[in-house]
């Protein structure tokens, strides 16, 4: 009992070193956040606040101020929600800046060692052989990358826990504790879930085969499984529809067969190498970002003497207790290697996956992740296999050589990570006197175009933290409802175009095309456009208070030409074009789609004479249900021009829309076209994708000419 308590206490003490070594002294107060300062650590900073300083709702894990229209939950953030739910209840005793995330790091750091030990205690009985083994888990680069780029798909340890359940717990327990895991895991993160879900029915698949008792198999699957999906459905999983739970990146965010041997990771702060020894691997972004799997030198020697010993052992490889562990190798390492599968640089295999099959492994988009089972297992495989081998003295020998080298090159990658020095410096705090004269006189803060991965969460971090706006939706979230945030747009764009405003609200223009249109729109209008953090800002009742700077660099601001005969390709990435307010992006390609009932295009024309002119607008494709039409009205400054009802593009000659300004209606100035769409319809309300955006006409040119 007493070396039971000094080994809890040993890594209970490596759990704080390890916390303090990584943070620094000056980083351990729960109260100082400067740390936290990425964008994901910015993300999951600014959701705790919201979700702490907000009342108790059902789902319990709700979070609505935080991203406002879109439907939200603590769940969808990075925020360790397990935590976030126990911390909340005690916020009426903790400082208001309180913030669990050092606390984390140490929850990490110990189970991650403490864990590893006891599964590798468990097959050997040696307690000095399991702590060596433990080392190699706790200084996992894939797991320290995590720690200090994405906290909470840190729990590594959570893989390793289902893997103990298999080994030391008898199968009389072993399906309430897996039950208890899988539910453990949707409380840290989805993506763990999903790793821990498939390890936990291929155990359950290989029990059916052993015992031939296909009703036990289905009441494991249905007892976890019902127990799982009720607490998520308390903790707020459901608050946004399934169908947005799919997100982009299987094939992009993927595992690259140099993926083990690559000691370059990309990080907030740039690019570093966990090697001294090895060079970096030419890999593209995704694969460094959510592919990085480096084993170490020491976890590469590891592997290579695993393989060894198999290839004059491969008889034992297929017996039945080893079969699972086999299965979830090969299915885990297909997964993560997705449908792209290349070595470095070079693509080897490219497959094109059908609809039904990239719908459901759209769950795990960074599908790199889903290589951290077998990344582990060939830790715990290779410990094994060298015990089993040698004799004690020499396997302890063997092991304590293989983590000297280990610890000798990534020795790199904890320089770089040592006291902070990972972490990117707080964002400066610019105009700190114009958002204190602001005080209390503002609820909430927003963009004037919702987009769930704003830049302008990380750009006004300070901002929302230190003013303490009731709401906004500068957030940062993978998963939403799709459907509100167009709604949400569209409504905007709605309130802006009737020029109203919420005077309780500030709303960030970050796109100076929708700049111009706003300032067009409300030039009569008592709003004040103040120009800090490097952007746009429009204060409802301040436009006396904006300063001659501000005046002049408005005023400044001149409304994109659209000059004669010249055809004027649309792009959403454009920032000085004609378009303004209700368009969305044409997935990167050229084209604008109209979003929403109202969209604008605004242009200035100074080639003025008394002629009639003619406005062709090339329209790519348009959006309807099948035997529907898409109805809708085009207005030039204000006056209406055009009703159409189209089932069908090819209604439209040459693809083209038409109208004639008459003479003298052409001046010189400043021209507004709006678009007016009845009944805009999204590709999910068409089955076709779970694009949730209600579009309605997509625009490919706008064209401006002389009728002679």
């Amino acid at each position: 009992m007493l070396k039971d308590k000094k080994i809890l206490i040993t890594y209970i003490f490596f759990g704080l070193f390890l916390t303090v070594f990584i943070l620094g002294l000056k980083n351990i107060s729960f109260t100082d956040n400067n740390w936290l300062s990425s964008i994901d650590m910015t993300q999951d900073l600014v959701s705790w606040y919201y979700f702490k300083n907000d009342v108790w709702r059902f789902p319990v894990g709700m979070n609505p101020n935080y991203g406002i229209d879109v439907g939200n939950s603590i769940v969808f953030t990075g925020a360790v929600p397990i935590l976030a739910i126990v911390f909340k209840i005690f916020k009426f005793i903790l400082p208001q800046d309180f913030h669990f995330f050092n606390i984390w790091y140490f929850l990490c750091f110990f189970l991650q060692s403490f864990v590893s030990f006891c599964i590798v205690k468990y097959f050997t009985k040696n307690s000095t052989y399991a702590f060596i083994a433990s080392l190699f888990f706790l200084t996992s680069p894939v797991f320290i990358t995590k720690l200090v780029t994405h906290m909470s798909l840190a729990a590594h340890w959570i893989i390793l826990l289902s893997f103990f359940i298999e080994i030391v717990i008898k199968k009389k327990n072993k399906l309430i504790y897996w039950t208890l895991l899988i539910t453990l895991s949707s409380l840290i993160h989805f993506s763990l879930t999903i790793i821990i879900s498939i390890i936990f029915i291929i155990f359950s698949l290989d029990r059916l085969i052993v015992s031939k008792n296909i009703k036990y198999f289905f009441y494991e699957i249905f007892f976890s499984f019902s127990i799982v999906i009720f607490i998520m459905y308390v903790f707020g999983y459901f608050e946004i529809p399934v169908i947005d739970s799919l997100g982009y990146g299987y094939g992009y965010y993927k595992l690259n067969l140099a993926s083990i041997i690559n000691p370059q990771v990309f990080v907030p702060k740039g690019s570093f190498l966990w090697s001294n020894f090895l060079p970096p691997i030419l890999v593209h972004a995704g694969e460094s970002l959510e592919g990085f799997n480096y084993l170490g030198l020491g976890g590469i020697l590891l592997l290579f003497i695993l393989i060894f010993l198999v290839i004059f052992n491969y008889k034992k490889i297929i017996k039945t207790k080893l079969r699972p562990y086999l299965l979830i190798s090969i299915l885990f390492t297909i997964i993560a290697l997705t449908n792209n599968i290349s070595f470095s640089n070079i693509s080897l295999i490219e497959l094109e996956l059908p609809k039904y099959i990239y719908g459901p492994l759209s769950l795990v988009r960074a599908s790199g992740r889903l290589f951290w089972p077998v990344y582990y297992l060939i830790f715990i495989a290779s410990i094994f296999v060298i015990y089993r081998r040698f004799s004690e003295k020499i396997s302890i020998s063997i092991l304590s050589l293989l983590f000297f080298i280990q610890i000798i090159d990534i020795s790199m990658g904890l320089k770089n990570i040592y006291n902070g020095n990972i972490f990117l410096e707080d964002p400066k705090k610019n105009d700190i006197f114009f958002w204190k004269r602001l005080d209390n006189q503002f609820d909430v803060l927003r963009s004037v175009h919702f987009n769930n991965n704003s830049f302008l969460l990380y750009k006004f971090r300070n901002v929302i933290i230190n003013q303490n706006f009731q709401k906004t939706d500068l957030i940062r979230l993978a998963r939403y409802n799709r459907k509100a945030a167009s709604e949400s747009r569209s409504n905007l764009v709605s309130l802006f175009n009737n020029k109203s405003f919420d005077n309780r609200t500030i709303y960030v223009i970050e796109n100076e095309n929708h700049l111009r249109n706003i300032k067009f729109l409300y030039k009569n209008k008592d709003v004040g456009f103040f120009f800090v953090n490097n952007t746009w800002v429009m204060v409802p009742g301040l436009k006396n208070e904006m300063s001659e700077k501000d005046i002049e660099k408005f005023e400044n601001i001149g409304f994109s030409k659209l000059n004669l005969n010249e055809k004027k390709i649309l792009n959403f990435k454009d920032n000085n074009s004609v378009f303004g307010l209700g368009w969305s992006h044409n997935m990167g390609s050229d084209g604008i789609w109209s979003e929403g009932n109202m969209s604008t295009i605004l242009f200035n024309f100074n080639n003025y004479n008394k002629k009639k002119y003619i406005v062709k607008i090339k329209v790519r494709s348009i959006s309807t249900k099948k035997n529907e039409s898409l109805n809708f009205q085009i207005f030039f400054n204000n006056k209406i021009k055009k009703r159409y009802s189209l089932k069908n593009i090819d209604e439209l000659n040459n693809h083209l829309i038409t109208f004639e300004v008459k003479e003298g209606k052409l001046s010189n100035g400043n021209h507004l076209i709006n678009f007016l769409i009845n009944n805009p319809i999204s590709p999910l309300e068409k089955y076709q994708s779970p694009d949730g955006r209600k579009l309605g006409i997509l625009l490919e040119s706008i064209e401006l000419a002389e009728i002679i």
